[in-house]
């Protein structure tokens, strides 16, 4: 069961993460399609639609879970520890982000994995905010030092 997985930080699991460093500074790539998740219908009405993000994002996203690096069960409070101050420390504090542990990383990574399910655009702000590619390369970082 996924939800039981032991998360693997492994080399190849820091490198797995990490590929997605290149692919996400490449100049050309977007987050998202660029367009809003709610449209204005002809009517007045509002379609929502969510937003579009990139393949990448949901490629990513499997490489978490295949990983054990998406938590799945009450191992760990997720939206508990968003709020802590050593979460709120990783997310705000760049100094802080280069010295996580790749267990600090994974407990990022669940939250930009499960927060959009309950906040829409949760996963563009770990985008907007850096944090996304503070982490990824904090992931490389590590399997560099891995070997």
């Amino acid at each position: 069961m996924l939800g039981r997985m032991v998360p693997q930080f492994t080399p190849d699991a820091l490198r797995a993460v990490a590929a997605f460093l290149p692919v996400m500074t490449d100049p050309a790539f977007r987050f998202t399609d660029g367009q809003p998740p709610a449209v204005v219908l002809t009517d007045g009405g509002i379609q929502m639609r969510g937003y579009a993000y990139d393949p990448q994002v949901a490629r990513l996203l499997e490489t978490l879970n295949a990983f054990g690096w998406v938590y799945q069960d009450e191992r760990f409070q997720w939206p508990q520890w968003a709020q802590s101050p050593e979460a709120r420390a990783l997310r705000d504090d760049p100094a802080v982000l280069a010295r996580a542990t790749p267990v600090q990383l994974a407990r990022l990574l669940t939250i930009f994995a499960r927060q959009e399910r309950f906040n829409d655009g949760a996963r563009l702000g770990f985008w907007e905010s850096g944090l996304l590619l503070g982490i990824l390369h904090r992931a490389a970082a590590l399997a560099d030092a891995t070997g």
